[in-house]
Order: structure tokens, then C-alpha cells, then sequence
């Protein structure tokens, strides 16, 4: 054997026993704590000891406490602090390090080990038990607190659920055992025994009473449809058209109208009547009740809920889609200048909402697609608008410049005086001429503007150098001949950049 080969011998000979002591001396450093490429709970426990990676753990494990929420919508909230919350993985370690053999580190290393494990929880129970017991919800039957309340989207409520009543014990278990889960959020109704039936005295029975009759008007089933949207009359509407104690001097005072039907005109079980004497109505915990118990229903609250839906659903409404990117849509409007800016008919739609209410089928499920008013105009916006245009928004009293589809100026102005019958006319029309520095003949009245833009016939844009304020409702006790009145520096801008053929838009 030549000397090189004997020397590799020694050399490798040397190294495998100097790999075997490396290894059996990790495996001896490695008796006192985890194996090498151990991960627990996403933390790095190599050679550390069970006392280390239990505070690490620990450490990283936050629990601030518990809400609890009642079936009345009560909570009630125990920091982890006065439950006597304490954590702790330590036996849970014990235990896996204890199957694990420290000499099989190199076999770890190639495999790794990751592992996660849940915390042994202990807690005061004698404290969690006395902060539950000193929560409001348990009372005697007597002290339940039951009444009919108004929401903001919801309608009238019952306060809370008074046929159930808490069960202190039951609920002591399920608070106890959720915060030894950890867990950070309980509704005690999802748990079985939480409640039980209680008997209700006469007094809270009646409110019940109440309530299911209320509950029954503000039920609605009808449903508006208008293009693609569809609009429920839901119980936060509903519930409004129902008569309380702060409705009486005004309903006292509601006279029958005939411009605005409902007006003076009440629904009293199956029964349309004016408001009826002092003796013929009662005031039941705050709602007006008939002398035959029946919920007085206000026809104008009704009407107005309608009217409030279709404004908002006008003219406006449909050409703010067009702004928005809609292209193929159709525009509505209202062909009058007497200010009336309504495009569905909500007359019959008004006499449809009573007469079930009269009926007692409102409930029923329907729905109604609204229809336009024999006035109405329907223009595709995209043809009649194009992208550049003059929108003029008479119930704004505004008019706005759209080039290639973007706002170029707003303006406030004021149009013609609807209440003296010269309300401006309502349509789409082109910009038929352009004057400058020109007298305005009427017959009763010569008026010198310097900027003017034709519309239609003798009504058009001009300056108004005469008025010092523009906009809110000036237009209906100072409005104009008809035509559409504008500050000096602003239409002055108009009247430059507007071109002879660009579309006008007007509508209330």
C-alpha cells in the first residue's frame, strides 16, 4: 500500500470519527431541548428548552377577552384579565419532546419537524360566574323591559325578545367553556338552554299586541320597478304612514287638498276618513289607535314616500347614468313648464298603495313596474346628447357645460317664474343662434343682455346683469320671462366656446 493511500485512510478515517463525535455531541446538546429544524406554532424551538418555547408561545398567543351578545342585543364584554385567563403549553411540550430521541437529530434534519398545538387554558370561574351574574339581562318578569321602539332601517322593533328569558346558569357554562376555547365572540341565542319561556304580565302583553298590529301595516310587499332598479316599500317606509302622539296638531291641521291627493285623508281600518274628534281616537303608548283599536294610517305620508321615490328617479336620475358610462339609455322627461318635474304617473300608483292598505293586502307580494305620464318625452341620450351638451337642471337651478362627455363649468342660474305661469319649457332643443350685445323685447318689457344663446323659440341663455343673487328658488317668486338668466362672467365664458347646433337639455 503507497504511502498517499494510507495517508487518505487515516485522513478519511480521522473525519468519520471525528463526524460520529460531532453527532453524538449534538445528540447530547440536544437532550436538553428540541431536535434541530423544530417549529412550533410558527416559532423556531431548536435547542431550546420547554420553559423557553412555552413563554415564546405564550408570548405570541394575544387573548384580550370575550363579547358576549344576548338575544336582546345586550353585550357584555370579559377582558382576559378579570376571567383570570391563563395560558400555557408546557405539558403539551413535555410530551412531544418526550417521544422525540435527541440521537435523531440527522434524520430531523432532513425531514424537519413543524407542529402546532392549542394552549391548556385555566380561568377564575368564580369570577367569571359573579361578573355574569351582575349583568343587566336577568331580571324578574315584572322588571323586563318591553317596548316598541323606531329604528333607522328597520322599522318598528320590539325591544327585545320578552317570550324568552336568560338562564344564568346555562349561560355561566357557555361563557366559561367558550373563553377555555379562547374564543373572542359568542351570541348566546346560537346556543341550546341559553333561554327559557317566561309567562308575561297583562301589561306587557298588550304592548305585544300592539306591536303584531303594527308589525302587520308596516309589512309591505310592494315592489317598484324602475330600469334595472327595483325599490321595496320596506317596513322603515311602511312603518312611517302609522300615526304617533307627535303627529296629532299637524294632522288637526291637514286639509284636504286637491294638488296634492292624501292631503286631509286618513285610513282607519278599512276605512278612508279625515282625522277623527278627540273622542273619536286614543293615544296607545304613543301610537294613535281608533275607537274600534285600528292603527291610523296618514294617506299623505303615503304620497309623499311615493313622490320621494320617483324625484328621485327622474329626469336626473337617468341622465346621471348616461354621464356615467351608460350609453343605452333613455331619458325621460316631463313636458310642461309649470315646474312639475315627475315622469311616472303617481296618481294611480298612490290610488293602488291606499286601496290596499284599505283592502288589508298590502302584505301581498307584487311587483309594479311604474309607468310614465301621458306628458312624457323619451329621448336616447346618447343620439339627442351626443357628447358635448347643455345640461340645464331647473330644480337645481344650475346648468352645467359637458365637452366630449366632462364637466367644463357649472354655473348657478334662474329660469322662468313658475308660479306667474312662465316657466321655462322642458325638452332637448339645439342651440339655434348665437347674438351678442342685443335687446330682449317682451311685451311688457325691453331687456339690453350681451351675451345671447338661442334654444327654443323666445327662450334662451343670457347674462342678467339686473340680478345680484343666482340659484335656491329664486325662480319661483323673481323668475324670469322663461328664459334662462346667468352671471355675466360666467355665461360670457359659455357664450365663447358653445357652438350654433350644440344640444340643451332642460328639465325640472
Amino acid at each position: 500500500m503507497s504511502k498517499v493511500v494510507k495517508g487518505l485512510l487515516i485522513v478519511l478515517a480521522a473525519s468519520v470519527a471525528a463526524f460520529i463525535a460531532v453527532y453524538i455531541g449534538l445528540g447530547f446538546y440536544y437532550m436538553n431541548g428540541f431536535p434541530c429544524f423544530t417549529w412550533i406554532n410558527g416559532v423556531y424551538c431548536t435547542g431550546k428548552s420547554v420553559d423557553e418555547v412555552n413563554e415564546e408561545l405564550c408570548q405570541k398567543y394575544q387573548y384580550d377577552g370575550i363579547n358576549v351578545t344576548d338575544i336582546s342585543g345586550a353585550e357584555l364584554f370579559i377582558s382576559a384579565k378579570d376571567a383570570g385567563v391563563s395560558i400555557d403549553f408546557t405539558s403539551t411540550l413535555d410530551s412531544y419532546l418526550s417521544d422525540k430521541n435527541p440521537f435523531a437529530w440527522g434524520y430531523y434534519f432532513f425531514k424537519g419537524l413543524v407542529a402546532n398545538f392549542t394552549p391548556d387554558v385555566s380561568i377564575d370561574e368564580e369570577n367569571v360566574k359573579n361578573i355574569i351574574s351582575d349583568w343587566e339581562i336577568f331580571l324578574d318578569g315584572d322588571s323586563l323591559d318591553i317596548s316598541i321602539e323606531k329604528t333607522k332601517d328597520s322599522g318598528y322593533v320590539l325591544k327585545d325578545n320578552l317570550s324568552k328569558a336568560p338562564v344564568e346558569d346555562k349561560i355561566t357554562e357557555v361563557v366559561t367553556d367558550s373563553i377555555i376555547s379562547l374564543k373572542t365572540d359568542i351570541k348566546l341565542y346560537n346556543f341550546d338552554g341559553c333561554y327559557t319561556d317566561i309567562t308575561l304580565n297583562e301589561e306587557q302583553k298588550k304592548v305585544i299586541d300592539l306591536f303584531e298590529k303594527i308589525d302587520e301595516v308596516q309589512t309591505c310587499g310592494i315592489t317598484y320597478e324602475i330600469g334595472e332598479e327595483k325599490l321595496q316599500i320596506d317596513k322603515n317606509i311602511a312603518g312611517s304612514f302609522i300615526m304617533t302622539e307627535s303627529d296629532i296638531e299637524s294632522a288637526k291641521e291637514e286639509k284636504v287638498s286637491k294638488n296634492k291627493p292624501g292631503s286631509g285623508y286618513f285610513i282607519l281600518g278599512n276605512e278612508e276618513q279625515k282625522f277623527p274628534e278627540e273622542e273619536g281616537f286614543y293615544n296607545i303608548y304613543g301610537f294613535l289607535i281608533d275607537e274600534n283599536g285600528n292603527l291610523i294610517l296618514s294617506e299623505n305620508k303615503m304620497y309623499e314616500c311615493l313622490y320621494k321615490m320617483m324625484a328621485d328617479h327622474g329626469t336626473e336620475w337617468g341622465l346621471n347614468q348616461y354621464q356615467d358610462g351608460n350609453e343605452n339609455v333613455d331619458i325621460a322627461i316631463n313636458n310642461n313648464s309649470k315646474g312639475n318635474g315627475l315622469v311616472y304617473d303617481i296618481n294611480s300608483e298612490f290610488e293602488h298603495l291606499k286601496e290596499a292598505y284599505i283592502s288589508g293586502s298590502q302584505s301581498n307580494e307584487e311587483v309594479r313596474k311604474l309607468q310614465y305620464q301621458d306628458s312624457v318625452v323619451s329621448y336616447d341620450a346618447k343620439e339627442s346628447l351626443g357628447e358635448t351638451y347643455i345640461e340645464v337642471n331647473m330644480g337645481k337651478q344650475e346648468l352645467s357645460y359637458y365637452v366630449d362627455g366632462k364637466l367644463n363649468m357649472n354655473m348657478p342660474i334662474v329660469t322662468g317664474n313658475v308660479n306667474r305661469g312662465r316657466g321655462t319649457p322642458t325638452g332637448v332643443f339645439p342651440v339655434y343662434n348665437k347674438r351678442y350685445h342685443t335687446n330682449l323685447i317682451g311685451v311688457d318689457y325691453v331687456s339690453y343682455v350681451n351675451y345671447w344663446l338661442g334654444v327654443h323659440k323666445g327662450v334662451g341663455i343670457h347674462d342678467a346683469t339686473w340680478r345680484s343673487k343666482f340659484g335656491e328658488e329664486i325662480y319661483k317668486r323673481d323668475g324670469s320671462h322663461g328664459c334662462i338668466n346667468c352671471p355675466l362672467d360666467q355665461v360670457s365664458q359659455l357664450w365663447e366656446v358653445v357652438e350654433v347646433g350644440t344640444p340643451v337639455i332642460l328639465y325640472y
